[in-house]
């Protein structure tokens, strides 16, 4: 059943990875292929044919079901203006300052799922089942296209999302009706407001929200960030682990009480009934989380465990596992691109694995050396996943899920039971117990964080890297003895070195970067990195800095930043500086506003020159005399290699442009340069192009921005100037070698999936 299921999944995994939903007639013959091949073994070979069938069923549901889902897209004429709906709030909505982000289930006009942010300081409080009457603005569902950065529109499918957009202020927005909807938005709703008064004035009160609800929308960015460092995020939220660990309390509480009865057990065996009351603990804790796609999974692996004591079955543990693993898959193919599931499945493999491995051992030594393994063994998919993982994540699990697993989470959950049977006291007794354990823990977490060797940063460069990372994890875990395990250590060697990028000499990498609106342009040279703008921050503090360039950045293994130059004081240019600061050591940072930059940082002004590994940078603007202001005082900068030039404009206007025509004409001339402010109607004189001559230009813009950026007129005077015009809303990341034959590669058309945006879709 184990190489079934991973038969299954193999199908699952290759229609994933497809740029289309249409079949190729390389794929479909691929396929007939298989399929003859499955009635050739049929008789013969039945495992074998067995195996092939489903793979080919994996491949086949797979595309069933992301053509029943994309099929169920919005009409062009329901998306990118306002649209009068009715339908139901059927998730917790997530509340800061200045918004409230909530799923909105839509009947009427049409029926779809959608992701709202409700904007505004006087929006009315939302309650998950409500239902309402909305106008709301809606579009395609689009996120950032970056090298290791977060794939936001996969997450969207995956979670079946059909649109995004806000809810538009009006005064026909209202309330129809008050939980119309299911029952168990209904319930999490009240729980999360019966446990607001008792929480709100404790410290870690979005975890234990967390543990009880599934709801980690509350959790304070320090706390999230300090599980992070530490590879203990699992447990903050309610994960497998927590629902095996309540459903296997109620299995042991129930069996002990039934053989108290000599009567009941002869009716039925102890074993059975406390099974029984397993799933129906797994399945009301799964149930009051909302049953999101980790409760699922773990329910239906617990459910499996159980029903082979209820049927009092003999299949191996590693059969139940295969058929955990199927059942999931089946029920939800799109588990697949969850990376709660492949962490989950993996680490329940590698711990039946290390339970058989360690067996003989005594119960502290048994829990030390599982826990030494999970750590080897998890950390090259923790990389894959994240770009980074903590060496000391052994010794912070080894404190940390005890303290969750035996005091926080039981704690938690009894002092939402008092909570509801107004045992007030008791209720804070217990959430008290419960946050003082976390501030304990949390303490801990924060000693290892802080040791300069704990995190690691990596990303293998491709699937095939990670294969061998894994495998080398593998065999360096096998029983002492086995000489394959010296091999581990070669395996886990190749992807360092494989993974590098190799920067031709006297030449400049190039990486524009997708920051919506806002610009961060990345230059690497054989030794040297040089950072121009940093992207914006919004009020929430959501930053660039921490979406896009440092995903980036650990991807391609840098790890100090040369210079920095933040063109001028922008918030779409300046603001995911702080976050780089915090994560990298710089070495010197120019820009026209030095005051608003923390520590010392020097003000750019024409005349400034370098050479790295024979790449010249200049900065031609603004004069040290200037008087120029704003936008036009931004600092320009351009890069020569032996073979072609890139000019940087940051947002000049018409001003700036007219002065640099007057003073550094002779030095514009560039092959590629950046569009001045975006593509704004502002900027981009002809003169300027003209004494530019690119051959290539590039504006970063946001996707649907409220500027519409770039001006479609000043598109259209580069290309009547023979200019090839690239738009990071297009085409994501744009990266290119400064050299001779300059070649674009576009992140969002090069790594498309079936599910991505493009170009074409309004």
């Amino acid at each position: 059943m184990l190489f079934n299921a991973l038969f299954f999944l193999a199908g699952l995994v290759v229609f994933s990875t497809k740029n289309t939903l249409e079949f190729s007639v390389v794929e479909t013959t691929l396929i007939l292929a298989l399929f003859i091949a499955f009635l050739e073994t049929f008789r013969r070979k039945f495992r074998i044919s067995a195996k092939i069938l489903f793979a080919i069923v994996g491949f086949v549901w797979m595309a069933v079901f992301s053509h029943t889902l994309l099929n169920q897209s919005l009409d062009g004429q329901f998306l990118n203006q306002p649209i009068e709906t009715r339908g139901f709030i059927v998730s917790l909505p997530s509340s800061s300052v200045e918004k409230s982000i909530f799923l909105y289930e839509v009947v009427e006009p049409f029926q779809a799922k959608v992701r709202l942010s409700w904007y505004g300081t006087d929006r009315p409080k939302l309650i998950a089942g409500d239902e309402w009457a909305l106008t709301i603005k809606l579009k395609h569902n689009n996120g950032l296209r970056n090298q290791g950065g977060f794939d936001y529109e996969k997450w969207l499918f995956a979670n079946k999302i059909n649109a995004t957009g806000y809810v538009r202020k009006i005064e026909s927005n209202q309330v129809l009706s008050s939980s119309n909807s299911a029952l168990i938005h209904q319930l999490r709703q009240s729980i999360r407001t019966t446990l607001s008064p008792y929480l709100q004035e404790l410290d870690f009160s979005g975890v234990i929200n967390a543990l009880v609800l599934g709801d980690r929308s509350l959790i304070k960015s320090e706390h999230w960030l300090l599980f992070q460092q530490t590879n203990t995020t699992h447990l903050s939220v309610i994960s497998g682990l927590h629902i095996g660990l309540i459903s296997t309390l109620l299995f042991f509480i129930t069996t002990y009480l039934w053989r108290l009865s000599r009567r009941l057990v002869i009716l039925v065996p102890a074993q059975v009934v406390g099974s029984f009351f397993g799933i129906i603990g797994a399945l009301s804790y799964a149930f009051i989380a909302g049953f999101s796609v980790p409760t699922q999974r773990a329910f239906i692996m617990a459910s499996v465990a159980f029903l082979s004591i209820i049927l009092r079955t003999q299949y191996s543990v590693w059969t139940l596992y295969g058929l955990a693993m199927l059942m999931v898959l089946i029920l939800n193919p799109l588990s697949v691109f969850d990376v709660g599931f492949w962490l989950s499945f993996y680490a329940v493999g590698v711990i039946l694995y290390g339970v058989s491995l360690f067996n003989n051992k005594p119960a502290l030594l048994k829990l030390i050396y599982l826990q030494l393994l999970i750590c080897i063994a998890m950390l090259p998919i923790t990389l894959w996943f994240f770009q980074s993982s903590s060496s000391l994540s052994g010794l912070a699990n080894l404190v940390a899920i005890p303290t969750f697993s035996l005091i926080v989470t039981p704690i938690s959950l009894l002092g939402a039971l008092f909570s509801f049977a107004e045992a007030t006291t008791l209720a804070q007794l217990c959430f008290d117990i419960a946050d003082k354990a976390l501030s304990l823990l949390g303490i801990f977490l924060q000693q290892i964080s802080d040791l300069s060797f704990n995190r690691v940063h990596f990303m293998p460069a491709c699937a095939l890297d990670l294969l061998i990372l894994v495998l080398g994890a593998c065999l360096l875990i096998l029983p002492r003895g086995l000489k394959l395990r010296r091999a581990a250590l070669i395996l886990i060697v190749i992807p360092i070195f494989t993974s590098q990028t190799n920067i031709p000499p006297k030449a400049a990498l190039i990486d524009v970067l997708d920051v919506g609106q806002g610009l961060s342009v990345i230059v690497r040279t054989e030794n040297h990195t040089l950072i121009y703008d940093t992207g914006s921050q919004s009020p929430s503090g959501f930053n660039m800095g921490d979406a896009a360039l440092i995903p980036f950045l650990i991807t391609n293994q840098v790890n100090s930043i040369d210079t920095i130059i933040i063109s001028h004081g922008d918030n779409d240019h300046i603001g995911g500086l702080q976050a780089i600061m915090d994560n990298f050591t710089i070495g010197k940072i120019l820009s026209s506003v030095p005051n608003k930059i923390p520590g010392t940082a020097e003000r750019c002004h024409a005349g400034q020159f370098w050479l790295w590994d024979g790449v010249q940078f200049e900065i031609l603007s603004p004069s040290s005399h200037t008087t120029l202001k704003g936008n036009n005082a931004s600092c320009v900068l351009k890069i020569t290699t032996k073979d072609a030039s890139l000019l940087l404009t940051g947002d000049i206007e018409k001003k700036a442009e007219k002065a640099l025509l007057q003073n550094n004409a002779i030095n514009l001339d560039a092959e590629v340069m950046i569009i001045p402010h975006h593509g704004s109607k502002t900027s981009s004189t002809e003169a300027f192009i003209a004494a530019i001559s690119p051959a290539i230009a590039i504006s970063s813009s946001g996707y649907r921005n409220p500027y519409k950026h770039p001006a479609a007129v000043i598109v259209e005077r580069y290309k009547n100037n023979g200019v090839v015009v690239f738009d990071t809303n297009c085409s994501g990341q744009l990266s290119f070698i400064l050299d001779n034959e300059i070649v674009i590669n576009e992140y969002r058309k090069d790594q498309r999936s079936f599910y991505h945006r493009q170009c074409n879709e309004d």
